[in-house]
């Protein structure tokens, strides 16, 4: 049974299916290479992001929340997200911290979606620790973080960060539209990760008013809109799950 109103699918669909012509045109115009500035303040937000919601996701983990999965998702998609960023961009420090979180966070996700059990604490303290550490790595980067730099292989950053949203949107809004609850809150997660992160970075590392102002307007016509649908999307789907969780309880209790 679909999940949500039918014209939130549709739109969340219509959406993903026109960011593909996008995606193609930056194939072949966008930029190999640019000047990144203000990039102390993006490479904090990044920090501050991650370490909140590794913490959040942490405590929720161990007081045995059932919607752990949604901060957990995010983190995941948080991290994975700035060590691809790192990766990608030479100029980059990358942080080691991510690949356990982004383990401990995904461990986490399964856990409670498809064991429908409390996580284990030692994941949860895992996240915990690993929030510190990216608290620690703040304090350097913004002592050592160049405020710009040369952004090398621009190009495929971009094209395959924008090809990740994509997926998110179209991953959302095909499993509402078949009932899928568990990947609908995971894709709707990732989509909310992946859009805040596309809209800070963008409206972060812009110099000059003209870039400025483009930035706000794909802001408002473009993130903030699939921001919500996306966030509608986890809702819905969280609630779908609850009430599967719910009404397969007393099958489990007679078994």
């Amino acid at each position: 049974m679909p999940i949500g109103p039918r014209w939130l699918r549709w739109i969340i669909l219509a959406y993903g299916v026109l960011e593909i012509p996008w995606v193609v045109y930056l194939v072949f115009f966008q930029d190999r290479a640019g000047t990144a500035h203000h990039t102390h303040l993006v490479s904090a937000g990044l920090a501050i992001g991650a370490a909140s919601l590794a913490l959040a996701t942490g405590i929720a983990a161990l007081r045995g929340r059932p919607w752990v999965v949604i901060p957990a998702a995010m983190t995941a998609a948080w991290l994975l997200a700035g060590l691809f960023f790192a990766l990608v961009l030479t100029h980059v420090a990358v942080t080691y911290a991510s690949l356990p979180g982004i383990v401990a966070a995904a461990v986490v996700v399964w856990q409670v979606l498809t064991a429908t059990k409390r996580p284990h604490p030692a994941w949860a303290w895992l996240l915990i620790a690993v929030a510190a550490l990216l608290l620690v790595h703040l304090a350097f980067i913004l002592t050592t973080t160049h405020t710009s730099f040369h952004a090398d292989h621009l190009r495929l950053l971009i094209v395959v960060y924008d090809s990740a949203e994509v997926a998110a949107l179209l991953g959302l809004g095909l499993s509402l539209r078949s009932g899928a609850a568990r990947a609908a809150i995971v894709f709707g997660a990732a989509g909310v990760v992946l859009f805040l992160l596309d809209a800070w970075v963008n409206v972060t590392i812009v110099a000059g008013e003209q870039q400025f102002r483009a930035a706000i307007f794909y802001l408002v016509v473009g993130e903030i809109p699939a921001i919500a649908m996306c966030a509608a999307g986890t809702r819905l789907a969280l609630h779908r799950w609850y009430a599967q969780v719910a009404a397969s309880q007393p099958a489990k209790m007679s078994t």
